[in-house]
């Protein structure tokens, strides 16, 4: 079995995952990640998300203990290097400077940045536990990435019970009614225009739905079961050949 869960630029890394995944059972993370790859056949199974820790918080709680304002928009991931680029910070970054009128969080995989507008709270490194409090206290999550083959940080929003606002990238690709607003053009005004017609999209008493909706796809059984289906479909495909070989034999 391989599995094929970075989408890589062309070039010799990208032959070598072409050359790897030419096994008789390929496992892709989501449809677009597959859809980068149209020479290889395989399924997709995607990774899982902690539905026991990524659930809804009470939203009020979670701003009194962070001191952050009612309707933030979250934003995770990286403002360093290619993960900075892939990840569209540059993009987050005049989203925020843009709409002074809205408050923003961004929590930092890798380091904050030396600046911020003074609409943006920014947190480094959070474990899980920390995570979910501050998504929690958030109304919507935002994904500005131009590129992603699953966008694990979005689900757990997604578990959280918040509305996302995405680009059409990761497993928001091709996704029909979903709870979310899906950006087709990756510009400042595109991305504000979905924040506002996300905020106060999903009440209070609305996120377990939201949560829900993810869950049946992402939640860490869900997952188990598919991969036990396929080791399980293996195994009897290997003793069907076996007992064709003893009896041929």
């Amino acid at each position: 079995i391989s599995l094929l869960q970075d989408i890589l630029p062309d070039g010799e890394t990208h032959k070598m995952q072409e050359s790897v995944a030419r096994t008789p059972t390929v496992v892709f993370n989501s449809a677009f990640t597959a859809a980068q790859y149209p020479g290889i056949t395989g399924r997709v199974i995607p990774l899982p998300v902690d539905f026991s820790l990524f659930e809804p918080q009470n939203a009020m709680g979670c701003q009194q203990a962070l001191g952050l304002p009612d309707g933030c928009v979250l934003w995770v991931g990286a403002s360093q290097g290619a993960a900075g680029q892939v990840k569209g910070f540059d993009a987050f970054l005049q989203v925020v400077r843009l709409n002074p009128d809205l408050n923003f969080v961004g929590v930092f995989k890798d380091a904050l940045p030396e600046s911020v507008p003074p609409n943006l709270r920014v947190y480094e490194r959070l474990p899980h536990a920390e995570l979910v409090k501050v998504i929690g206290a958030c109304r919507v999550g935002l994904c500005t990435s131009r590129m992603e083959s699953q966008h694990l940080a979005g689900i757990e929003m997604g578990a959280c019970g918040l509305p996302l606002v995405v680009p059409p990238v990761g497993c928001y690709w091709q996704r029909k009614d979903w709870p979310g607003c899906e950006v087709l053009e990756h510009t400042p005004a595109a991305f504000a225009h979905g924040i506002r017609a996300c905020l106060g999209k999903v009440a209070e008493g609305e996120k377990q739905w939201v949560s829900d909706y993810w869950r049946k796809e992402f939640d860490i059984e869900v997952v188990r079961a598919a991969w036990t289906r396929l080791v399980e479909e293996i195994e009897n495909e290997q003793a069907r050949s076996q007992q064709d070989l003893e009896e041929r034999g």
